[in-house]
Formats: C-alpha cells, structure tokens, sequence
C-alpha cells in the first residue's frame, strides 16, 4: 500500500509519520472530526491535466476554475469539469471576483457559465484582489450580492475563498454564515474569526502530483466524504430563480 504526498508515494516505512501529520492537522484546525481530505485547484494554468492518476495520488476532490470577472472564461474549464467527474473525483467551479466588476453581471457570468449537478461542491467566491478605489462596505456589499444570488440559483450556499492576508483586512467576522476556504502556507494554519467556519485549508501552492506538468495549489478539508456531502448541491437543489432572487436585493 501507498501513501502519497505532493511530491509521490510514501512507502510503508513512512506511514508512522504520515498518520502523525494527520492528526497534527486535525487538532489544529480545531474540529471534532477524524478525518482528513486532500484535494486541489486548478485553472488554466495547469494545462492538459491526466485525471486519471489522481485518485491514486489520493487526491479526493477539486476545485475547478470556471470564470473571472463579467467575462472571461477559463479555457480549460469545460475539460477538467467533465473529466474530474469521469474519474472519480469530487468537483467544484469557482468564480474569481473583481471587486470593481458589477457584482450581479459576474454572478450572471458565472451561472451562464456553470451547471450544478446535486453531488457537486458548492459554488465558490475566490476573493483575493485588493481595489483601492473602493470601500471596504462597498467591497462587502457587492460580495454579498454575489453570494446571495449564487445561492438562490444553485439551492446551496457559496464557499469564500481567500488568503489569510485579504480575510484579515476585508473579511474577518463579516461573513459568519458562510464556509471559508483559507489559503496559508509554511506549515502554518490559518486563524479565523471565532464566528467564521473553516472547512478547507489552502496548505501550498507549490504540490507536485504525476498527472499535472509543474505546480498545483494543494488542499486540506476537515472531515471525511459525509461531511463534504453537507457542502454539496442537494438533491432537491431549486431549478434558477434569479428573477426571485434580484427582487429580494434590488
């Protein structure tokens, strides 16, 4: 039997060392869980990736991204989005947010964009890119916006996606409904608002796995595949009601 870490199998020599990290992990992250995911995110950057390895690089799911702004569109999203599927590997699309983009022209892109299936992660706001011509409130609001909508047309409320840096500058404490997703690296996990759950960890952005040319951003999720389910598109997920869900907001 293997193991794998970023960089390839652990012989069973090693398997002492890797269940220790385990649970180092677990207590840190403060959860009552005894289980550990390791998933990844990719874009187009990672190119022609070989799915078909990486439920043996123990990789058990992914997030995948989808759009950026009010209209550009990954060009290797409609690729990793069916074959993540096809072999095995829980999917998610993610949406990278432009703070000075109209908040509801970039959830209309992404939905355009983006078909949920039940069984499918959660839609996510990757929120990272710092405007200085724009508020923190107005910042807020217009994520808020986007999150609101998203989750009226998916059935299941967004995951934040963020950096430790960004979340304690914009973030912190303002969005306590909703499930992060944190990126620190350097062994070091992040620190969260007492309020605020965090379900992912962003661990490095440097992962090597065998079936990806180069880096890939490596991740952690608290908990096992039931826990992961409650972070799913439900099965009774609601057809698009957008039209509802602009006459809340505007």
């Amino acid at each position: 039997m293997n193991f794998f870490t970023n960089s390839g199998p652990i012989r069973m020599a090693f398997l002492p060392f890797f269940f220790s990290l385990s649970s180092f992990l677990l207590m840190a992250a403060n959860t009552n869980s005894t289980e550990l995911l390791r998933g990844i995110d990719v874009s187009r950057y990672q190119l022609m990736i070989n799915w078909d390895t990486m439920k043996d690089d123990n990789i058990s799911f992914a997030f995948i991204k989808a759009t950026e702004g009010a209209y550009l569109k990954d060009s290797y999203f409609a690729r990793n989005w069916v074959q993540s599927q096809k072999h095995g590997i829980k999917r998610g699309a993610y949406h990278f947010y432009l703070p000075w983009v109209d908040a509801k022209a970039q959830v209309d892109h992404f939905t355009s964009q983006v078909s949920l299936s039940p069984g499918d992660l959660a839609p996510v706001l990757d929120i990272e890119t710092f405007a200085p011509d724009i508020t923190d409130e107005e910042l807020r609001e217009g994520i808020r916006t986007w999150l609101t909508l998203a989750e009226q047309h998916y059935g299941v409320k967004p995951i934040i996606y963020t950096n430790q840096t960004y979340y304690n500058r914009k973030l912190k404490g303002h969005f306590t409904d909703y499930p992060f997703w944190i990126a620190k690296y350097h062994h070091t996990k992040p620190t969260t608002h007492p309020e605020d759950k965090m379900h992912f960890w962003q661990y490095s952005e440097r992962g090597r796995l065998r079936g990806i040319d180069g880096a890939v951003d490596m991740n952690y999720f608290y908990g096992g595949m039931a826990a992961l389910e409650t972070l799913c598109v439900p099965a009774n997920a609601p057809s698009e009601q957008l039209a509802q869900a602009e006459e809340e907001l505007f």
